[in-house]
């Protein structure tokens, strides 16, 4: 049966990078933000909105990024190989119980703010003084989450490799 391996972390932390990476090697390394029908940004009642580029703090703090349960659980159980799912999303801690393991991406805040700013960035999230700041409080609040649950963190300015050795599924 086809382990299922999630690795969180906060934006900026290296996860679709660390996915592509694995994509190139053949590897089942999906990025969470490129698989369609995963999330969507909700209001406060539910209603699936636009997220703009700019998104302000009065946008921010009255909406979320969401996982789809339901979407989330067909997506893994069609799964043939063993799959490494990099991705975030406001409801993720929700979702932990579909994975044999799940690992913690920990970067420092100043890396996460230079990663952020990155002009190659091509998530917007971030590049406004709020976004930053809103990014570098959720990073730190989703660490100390990660950590009281358990979850392993692992070192993200590592080499690629390096984190896929330590989050790669046992040989049968």
């Amino acid at each position: 049966m086809p382990k299922k391996i999630l690795i969180i972390g906060p934006s900026g932390s290296g996860k679709t990078y660390i996915s592509a990476y694995l994509r190139a090697l053949k590897i089942n390394a999906p990025d969470g933000d490129q698989i369609e029908g995963l999330a969507d940004w909700f209001d406060s009642k539910g209603n699936k909105v636009y997220c703009p580029p700019d998104a302000d703090k009065e946008f921010l703090d009255s909406h979320e990024f969401l996982w789809d349960r339901n979407f989330l659980k067909k997506f893994l159980d069609g799964q043939t190989s063993d799959v490494y799912l990099f991705g975030m999303s406001g409801n993720a801690f929700e979702m932990i119980d579909l994975f044999d393991r799940v690992y913690f991406l920990k970067v420092s805040p100043a890396t996460l703010a230079e990663r952020l700013r990155h002009e190659s960035r091509e998530n917007p999230m971030g590049r406004t003084d709020y976004q930053l700041k809103n990014a570098l409080d959720w990073a730190n609040e989703i660490e100390d989450k990660a950590k009281h649950l358990g979850i392993p963190l692992i070192e993200a300015d590592q080499q690629p490799e390096k984190i896929f050795d330590k989050i790669q599924a046992p040989k049968q």
